[in-house]
């Protein structure tokens, strides 16, 4: 289980510290009125750690916390991420044919939530979201989730491209929710080891991940608006899988 352990890290010695010792870092917020060089070097830093940092002025700083700052403030994540290739290993080594959601580009944290509280309840083995253009793992997120975030494995990756590349080098199937696809879920095998990519309401699925989908399936409607919600849309892929799985 994921544990909670959410705080800020402020100044410029405790980032430096936090960084050192593996934390869970989510985002670094910068003073844009700290001393040039200092700026620089600080965000050189963040940067080789993989991890977004942003210049914002004093007052923004202030707003997000009240402590003394000293100009810098980074953001702990509420939760542990796992690693994608340990959880598909540690399923295949019980017996359990796993089954992954991969978020390209969800970034509402409304639909993240609602997303992970599915994914729990019908038995999805782990999320994938990336380090960038994601919603945020905050307590918003775990509270919408109803705290299926603290419960089911999320796994936060610098390129999911290559991380969906090296799944399938696993065994994974790969399944786009595309609505352009004359494919509908029923007709899928879902029985097999799965990456269900679900991307952004606006945008879709990159053509990178797109690219690499061995299938894609979309979900048929009998309204007049052409398409679901994202959370919701996942919510039904999920029960599929499932259902499909029990039979």
């Amino acid at each position: 289980m994921n544990k909670q352990n959410s705080e800020w890290i402020t100044g410029k010695n405790g980032l430096l510290e936090g960084l050192e010792s593996g934390q869970e870092i989510q985002k670094v917020y910068l003073g844009d009125y700290l001393e040039t060089e200092v700026l620089r070097q600080l965000i050189k830093i963040v940067r080789k750690h993989k991890i977004s940092v942003l210049t914002v002025p004093r007052t923004k700083l202030d707003k997000l916390c009240k402590s003394n700052h000293q100009g810098v403030l980074a953001l702990i994540s509420p939760i542990r991420f796992e690693n994608p290739y340990d959880l598909a290993s540690h399923a295949f080594e019980s017996g359990v044919l796993p089954v992954m959601a991969m978020l390209d580009g969800v970034t509402d944290v409304h639909n993240f939530g609602a997303i992970a509280r599915s994914a729990e309840v019908l038995g999805i083995t782990g999320l994938i979201i990336g380090k960038r253009n994601s919603a945020p793992v905050n307590h918003e997120a775990i509270k919408i989730s109803a705290g299926a975030l603290l419960r089911i494995p999320i796994c936060k990756e610098t390129s999911l491209f290559h991380t969906l590349r090296n799944l399938k080098k696993m065994g994974f199937t790969v399944l786009a929710a595309d609505e352009r696809a004359t494919l509908r879920p029923r007709e899928a095998d879902l029985k097999k080891p799965l990456v269900i990519i679900m991307g952004s309401e606006g945008e879709g699925i990159s053509d990178e991940l797109k690219s690499e989908a061995d299938l894609s399936v979309s979900i048929p409607q009998a309204g007049k608006i052409n398409s679901l919600n994202v959370s919701v849309a996942a919510g039904i892929l999920f029960y599929e899988v499932m259902l499909q799985r029990q039979e």
